[in-house]
């Protein structure tokens, strides 16, 4: 072999041994960024997450069509409008005849909240509700008011937390409300609002809902609540009745 040829194969030689390292630093490289890259394993959450099976999401053209298809489904029960029949809608009812001073309730009918049909998916810890909104409602002319939504998505939050907490709580209080507006709701138009508990951590009640098209294709407001169960002993109990009795707020210690 000459000696030109002997440079020739060292030179060959190296730059193998070279391309063989190189391959080796990124398969070792590679290892470690997955291993860096691997998900964390799951830390378990202090507060009691609540996980309900996830129903099919109905979905329908118009109101009336989602209306039967609410009507037709076993795991709910409708708490109010026509076919309410159950026990806890007879509660419902009774909440309703009682509610002359509710912001929306005393303004139910033409003009005002002309539906309010709600549906309960107790397993689910969730309600769907058919709301129509009436021209009595509005900000700007034909568009419904921010307050009229956030109110009914507030009320909505309250009778979630009341049927789907723990213990049917009834003495809660809004302690935090959230509301991201995404599209204008035109007066007369019927929404459907989806709520779920989303979460329990003593006394504190963590809700979501969002107000959408019976289609679902139009997301109009997404909101967020924290309600509070109002701290219960026997104690409380006579002071808030006796403040009842005087005709005064006897529930100043509620938090």
């Amino acid at each position: 072999m000459t000696a030109i040829g002997r440079v020739v194969r060292q030179l060959a030689s190296r730059r193998l041994f070279a391309a063989g390292a190189a391959l080796g630093s990124s398969a070792v490289l590679g290892l470690n960024s997955a291993q860096l890259e691997a998900p964390a394993p799951a830390r378990p959450l202090a507060s009691a997450s609540l996980e309900p099976p996830v129903p099919p999401r109905l979905l329908a053209p118009t109101a009336a069509s989602l209306e039967r298809l609410l009507d037709d489904d076993r795991r709910l029960c409708r708490l109010t409008g026509p076919g309410s029949t159950s026990a806890r809608s007879s509660d419902a009812k009774a909440e309703f005849e009682e509610a002359g001073h509710s912001l929306i309730h005393g303004r139910r009918g033409q003009g005002g909240w002309e539906t309010w049909d709600i549906w309960l998916d107790a397993e689910g810890h969730q309600t769907v509700a058919i709301i129509r909104f009436g021209d009595r409602l509005c900000g700007h002319r034909g568009i419904v008011h921010g307050g009229a939504t956030a109110a009914t998505c507030d009320e909505l939050f309250g009778w979630t937390a009341h049927h789907c907490g723990p213990g049917k709580p009834t003495r809660i209080f809004t302690a935090n409300l959230s509301v991201n507006y995404k599209l204008p709701i035109a007066a007369g138009s019927n929404v459907v609002v989806r709520t779920s508990l989303a979460r329990v951590e003593g006394r504190k009640l963590y809700l979501e809902s969002s107000a959408e098209s019976p289609d679902g294709l139009t997301v109009y407001a997404t909101a967020t609540s924290l309600f509070i169960v109002a701290a219960t002993s026997p104690e409380l109990d006579a002071d808030e009745e006796a403040a009842k009795s005087a005709g005064v707020s006897g529930l100043s210690r509620i938090f």
